[in-house]
């Protein structure tokens, strides 16, 4: 039992000294090309200082593709969506929307986009109205352009788009 343990260490202290060399062939087509001589690499190491914080600043977000308006209900067929989500823009059209479907929009635990926002306090006064549901600054163009919607406050779901 003494010389497995010993010999057990011995091999795991091996093991980094055996794996360094050249690369082993496992097949060898007739048609392998070896690779040119490689330099040594190089290992930079950079030093670490103690702030890692990172500033991301998400304002301001535009959507120039989408507008305060009216948008006409329509039928959606999108059943991957298994959250419904508005979207909305820091406008008066917006911020009454928001205060009419409130209660709406909480039972159906949507998520909110805020489309067109300019400042962090048009973007908590938007949240604010929303009642606590989740309200994140993202650019609409390419949802807009999906869905075909120019206008906006919206609500879209897996099975509708209405306003």
């Amino acid at each position: 039992m003494p010389n497995r343990s010993l010999a057990l260490s011995l091999l795991i202290l091996l093991v980094p000294v055996l794996s360094v060399g050249a690369p082993v062939i496992i097949y060898d087509s007739g048609r392998t090309t070896p690779l040119p001589d490689q330099p040594d690499t190089v290992h930079v190491q950079t030093p670490v200082t103690a702030d890692f914080a990172v500033h991301f600043e998400p304002l301001p977000v535009t959507s120039p593709t989408l507008s305060p308006g009216k948008v006409e209900a329509r039928s959606l067929d999108r059943r991957y969506l298994e959250r419904p989500v508005f979207m909305v823009g820091a406008d008066p059209l917006s911020l009454r929307w928001l205060a009419v479907h409130q209660a709406s929009l909480k039972r159906h635990q949507a998520l909110g986009l805020a489309v067109n926002v300019a400042t962090a306090a048009q973007l908590q006064q938007l949240q604010q109205a929303a009642g606590g549901l989740a309200v994140y600054p993202v650019a609409g163009d390419v949802l807009a352009r999906q869905l075909d919607l120019t206008h906006y406050p919206v609500l879209i779901t897996g099975s509708r788009i209405e306003q």
